[in-house]
């Protein structure tokens, strides 16, 4: 953690869920974090609560739509004019599961404006500051659902499905530039967008997760710290992930044929 000691550190999606539990390390470790999300209130709380922890940074909070290009610009340009950010945490997001034909249009736009646009937006803010500074580290946060698309989740794995891509191609433009770019897939996690998400799943979605428990949102954020920390590319929180990533790629066959059978099994 000692890599974010007087760094400062901008944080989407900061305000509960795994963007507050990274804000409470790196801020613990001696960063200045920049808190941002949608709900002032839910701002304030996150800022207590990151205070409390007695570290030596300072404590930004950012009311901000990241999928507004407009506010997310004239929001960057006021916290450039407080110094210079060092890292930013693309970690907002939405989720809204559904089968293909009945979710409503709307759903799709909103989660690839957030998830996929919001994360562009940040990045087209800030990378021209880093790019002038001499460096930086940029971490998106995608999904396991980036990685592999399954039942109910075809906005929602557009969306992750984007980030992955736009993030490779990110590395390769921006390590010439001295900024490490990161792209974290963590499996579903025990926050508040995943209490909710849950009310909607089809069953099929469901058999599919199986029984597997959550991750705490304080495991996926030390691996993001220690992903950024050492410049990786690719960033997992755990072992299944990892695996289920790695076969993919090798037998994507398996994969399907595992979660097909799990999605019959429920329609049965």
């Amino acid at each position: 953690m000692s890599f974010f000691a007087d760094r400062r550190v901008v944080i989407t999606g900061a305000s509960s869920g795994i963007g507050l539990s990274l804000a409470k390390r790196v801020a613990l470790a001696g960063a200045d974090v920049v808190l941002i999300a949608r709900r002032t209130a839910q701002l304030e709380e996150a800022k207590s609560a990151v205070e409390k922890l007695g570290g030596k940074g300072r404590v930004e909070l950012v009311s901000l739509d990241i999928s507004k290009e407009s506010e997310v610009n004239a929001a960057m340009g006021r916290v450039l004019q407080g110094g210079k950010v060092d890292v930013l945490v693309n970690n907002a997001g939405v989720v809204m599961p559904g089968r293909f034909i009945e979710l409503p249009m709307a759903e799709f736009h909103s989660m690839m404006d957030i998830n996929y646009f919001g994360t562009v937006h940040m990045c087209r803010a800030l990378v021209p500051h880093m790019i002038e500074n001499g460096g930086g580290r940029i971490c998106n946060v995608s999904s396991l659902a980036g990685v592999i698309g399954i039942y109910g989740y075809s906005a929602y794995a557009a969306s992750k499905f984007a980030i992955c891509g736009f993030s490779q191609a990110l590395r390769a433009e921006l390590f010439p530039h001295g900024i490490a770019v990161s792209v974290c897939m963590p499996p579903d996690t025990d926050t508040p967008q995943l209490a909710f998400e849950n009310q909607f799943k089809p069953a099929e979605t469901k058999a599919i997760a199986g029984t597997v428990k959550p991750l705490a949102p304080d495991d996926v954020a030390l691996a993001i710290a220690r992903g950024i920390a050492h410049g990786t590319f690719e960033i997992f929180a755990d072992f299944g992930s990892r695996a289920a990533t790695r076969a993919h790629g090798i037998v994507p066959g398996i994969v399907r044929w595992f979660c097909d059978s799990a999605q019959r099994k429920a329609q049965s």
